[in-house]
């Protein structure tokens, strides 16, 4: 066998091992995401409390989410997802412009629980995700032990990013995030108050899939 005949067939080899390889690569079946990253954008929150009023927390606080549910066709995913951002020890302006830093004794907890879409666009291996349920806030004071939480109302999480495949199934990667709620909250017979959010962040991701 000459060396022609030698490079046709390596060549042959190389074509068909990266053809497999590319179709490996695809995203099929259960899949798994989990990330983590900071957080930061204010939560606005509208009370009917006249020595309250309208005010504002802000400051940066963690992010976390959880994924879970399968391919429904190459590369297109349904799942459930859970997402959770903390805010600690908040700055809390007031309408009028006067304003305050709480201790990071004071955790403001914003949850979402919804089911979502994902869609990678192969073979570059970048995402977008979108997911919509409920959501709500949860207050924990412990410098005066108090902890309380809100009625529940819209959520939705946002997000677009890139994973670089370690093995045959994980793939770790980074990711714009954008987290919403909108909660009509009514502590008592006399007090309502709205909050809504506009979180962003950016999330370290390990998917299975």
């Amino acid at each position: 066998m000459n060396f022609k005949k030698i490079a046709l067939i390596a060549l042959a080899i190389a074509c068909s091992t990266a053809t497999y390889a590319q179709k490996d690569r695809q995203h099929k079946g259960l899949f798994l995401s989990l990330s983590l990253g900071p957080v930061f954008g204010p939560i606005n929150v509208n009370s009917n409390d006249a020595g309250v009023g309208e005010y504002e927390m802000t400051g940066t606080g963690a992010a976390f989410d959880f994924k879970i549910g399968g391919a429904v066709k190459e590369n297109l995913i349904l799942h459930a997802t859970l997402y959770a951002n903390s805010l600690v020890g908040p700055k809390v302006t007031l309408k009028s412009g006067e304003s305050a830093k709480f201790s990071d004794n004071l955790t403001v907890t914003e949850s979402l629980l919804g089911a979502g879409v994902t869609y990678y666009f192969m073979p570059l291996n970048v995402f977008v995700s979108g997911s919509a349920g409920i959501s709500n806030f949860t207050i924990d004071n412990r410098d005066i032990n108090y902890k309380a939480s809100t009625d529940r109302g819209f959520g939705l999480q946002l997000k677009a990013g890139k994973e670089w495949w370690v093995s045959r199934r994980w793939g770790l990667g980074v990711a714009a995030t954008y987290g919403m709620s909108s909660v009509n909250n009514k502590p008592d017979n006399n007090l309502t108050e709205k909050l809504t959010s506009n979180r962003f962040g950016i999330s370290f991701n390990a998917t299975f899939n």
